[in-house]
């Protein structure tokens, strides 16, 4: 197939429009984490960035579309690895299988710190404004118990879902931001993924 004249042309085109809308983010997500959301301006991301407010502009309307942004991104990176945890844990034993979603979800947030920081404070999931992203674990957890213990009572089912993306979210917050130094992550996920496995046993 041959490639237009207009097609070479717009594809560096949009790659820079990529890569300055990724200085845009990195530069936000540094600030935050460094003064707070409400001590960075518009102005000053842009100034990080190296580039004019008229640039920023054309990008993000302001800063609340920069912090949508990088919500987004940190919902979509948390639940692809999620989902991925869970599809290949359904041929896995319970222990096995829990101890990869929370790799996961540690695992990506350890690697997102500084951004989640940047989101809030209070590292949980209703500050970081994630209830979306736990409704949609929640029903990916009940799919996970069907397949692993069979049919269930609606309540029974709703219950063991619950208490597994409870348990994991608060468990992957601690061990992926601020995992004790003195403990060896590993094995702290190991112990609590057979703690989960075991309850879990009929």
């Amino acid at each position: 197939m041959v490639e237009k004249v207009g097609d070479q042309r717009r594809r560096p085109q949009q790659e820079r429009s990529r890569d300055t809308r990724e200085r845009i983010l990195t530069a936000a997500t540094q600030l935050f984490a460094e003064h707070g959301v409400g001590n960075v301006s518009t102005n000053r991301i842009a100034a990080h960035a190296g580039m004019s407010i008229g640039s920023l502009y054309r990008y993000f309307a302001d800063k609340d579309a920069i912090l949508e942004t990088l919500r987004l991104r940190l919902v979509g990176e948390l639940e692809e690895q999620f989902t991925a945890a869970v599809l290949a844990g359904m041929a896995l034993a319970p222990a096995e299988s829990f101890a990869r979603s929370l790799h996961g979800i540690a695992d990506t947030l350890a690697r997102r710190r500084e951004l989640v920081r940047a989101l809030s404070p209070h590292a949980t999931l209703e500050a970081l404004g994630l209830g979306d992203l736990e409704r949609r674990l929640l029903i990916l957890t009940r799919g996970y118990l069907l397949n692993l213990l069979g049919p269930l009572p609606d309540a029974e089912l709703e219950v063991k879902a619950y208490v597994m993306v409870s348990v994991g979210v608060a468990s992957s917050l601690r061990i992926g931001l601020e995992a004790p130094s003195h403990l060896d992550r590993d094995a702290v996920i190991a112990e609590i993924a057979r703690m989960v496995a075991g309850w879990l046993e009929p």
